[in-house]
């Protein structure tokens, strides 16, 4: 899938990332792809990314949905969780330059394909989709010629010096502890070499930019949400839902914790009540949880979220680490569910406690806050409503694209933009 855009009137972006898109199913994915087909209102696209043994094979046949180009380069990743895996992120932890989340997508012939379409003068301006994806450019021989851009889904060292404060002293907590001084190194380097950021949150943008001096942040963007697509649950069942991807760990952290520390206190008073954990490959202690306990559930991967969230009352988010701004957090409120969550669940999404989800930052809250829903079929409907209607009104994907491409814009090549092309997205 390749094409001359140089004739484009638009102007042309290279969106450049570590995956395919489809299958949908992970919040990462979405804000992508929702934000690239409403870009191609106001440019034409090039999406240059790794293609692997494991990507589905329609996978970039489907990349016409968000991209008017496509160009791949061959990757072979170590399967997650594998000895192989474990052995090469240790490796780097001693000898590497880059954090491993970022160094295992990148490859001489990556390197050398990005450094030819940059040289080849078809783009305007290139987009990093994600800290990770900088690994494309970090090891180019000449600087890019035209504008590049970082687009931060997450501060990256702030979620890896969660993951080390929370654990005990051990390999874990180094390897954690490694992973924070490399990316946080790299985020350094994105702030010297990249001519703008974009951030997901307000408060996101404050941290790279005031307290780390940043000057290139260009300003942040917030998520969106397809309220449309949504049907309002109107289950009455006592069932508490967790969703998100089930390998990565910070969902991985927020579930074990929960099922440990909060269910039990929750049970002791309503012993019926179930947990439904929907995401993609659950890791091996996420579906023992299911062998484990009754009463719990794990999907597994789904080709639609819709179905399970209505079979649930109450969306659950005992998050201890993360960072950026949640799709799932909107999605549970266009599914018209309440939310309980801790303060970093709901971190940098403008949300009020007690008028669009309940917060709960320990064990003991959260268990409360979760049961005073439960117990309350009046306040369940009142928060949901509320919740429903602000994400509604305020978070849509088409304001977030246009705004991202405000900011870029004053990077652009100056001239009329040309109007949009007629009839809808593909």
């Amino acid at each position: 899938m390749t094409m001359d855009l140089r004739s484009s009137p638009l102007p042309r972006l290279l969106w450049v990332n570590v995956r395919l898109l489809h299958p949908l199913n992970g919040g990462d994915r979405l804000r992508t792809y929702h934000m690239l087909r409403q870009l191609r209102r106001h440019a034409r696209i090039t999406y240059f990314c790794p293609q692997t043994a494991q990507d589905d094979p329609s996978a970039c046949a489907q990349a016409a949905e968000y991209c008017d180009e496509l160009i791949t380069y061959p990757l072979k990743l170590k399967r997650s969780s594998s000895p192989a895996f474990y052995a090469a992120a240790l490796a780097n932890c001693i000898f590497g330059r880059l954090p491993f989340a970022a160094a295992r997508y990148g490859n001489k012939q990556a390197t050398q394909r990005l450094q030819s379409l940059l040289n080849e003068h078809r783009h305007d301006l290139a987009v990093a989709d994600y800290l990770m994806s900088w690994v494309h450019f970090a090891s180019l021989p000449k600087a890019p010629a035209i504008p590049t851009v970082v687009f931060e889904h997450n501060i990256e060292s702030l979620i890896w010096q969660r993951h080390a404060s929370n654990l005990r002293l051990g390999p874990r907590r180094w390897v954690c502890h490694r992973e924070w001084q490399l990316t946080r190194r790299l985020e350094d380097q994105v702030a010297h070499e990249a001519t703008g950021q974009i951030m997901v949150s307000a408060e996101e943008e404050a941290a790279f930019r005031n307290e780390r001096g940043m000057r290139n942040v260009l300003g942040w963007v917030p998520t969106g949400v397809d309220c449309d697509a949504f049907v309002p649950s109107s289950c009455a069942e006592p069932c508490l839902a967790f969703l998100g991807s089930m390998d990565w760990q910070a969902n991985v952290d927020a579930v074990l914790h929960f099922t440990r520390e909060v269910l039990p206190r929750i049970r002791a008073k309503v012993p019926q009540v179930k947990l439904l954990l929907i995401g993609r490959n659950p890791t091996p202690a996420i579906r023992q949880l299911a062998q484990n306990h009754p009463g719990i559930e794990v999907t597994g991967t789904v080709a639609d979220v819709r179905p399970h969230l209505s079979r649930s009352s109450i969306m659950i988010l005992p998050l201890r680490v993360g960072g950026g701004t949640r799709i799932k957090v909107f999605e549970a409120m266009a599914a018209g569910l309440p939310i309980v969550s801790t303060s970093v669940g709901v971190e940098g999404l403008c949300t009020t406690d007690g008028e669009h989800v309940l917060i709960g930052d320990d064990s003991e809250r959260f268990a409360n806050q979760t049961l005073r829903l439960l117990q309350d079929a009046s306040l369940r409907r009142s928060l949901a409503e509320r919740a429903r209607l602000w994400v509604k009104e305020r978070f849509g994907w088409q304001q977030a694209a246009d705004h991202f491409f405000g900011l870029i814009k004053p990077l652009l090549p100056q001239g009329p933009e040309a109007p949009p092309p007629p009839g809808s997205l593909p």
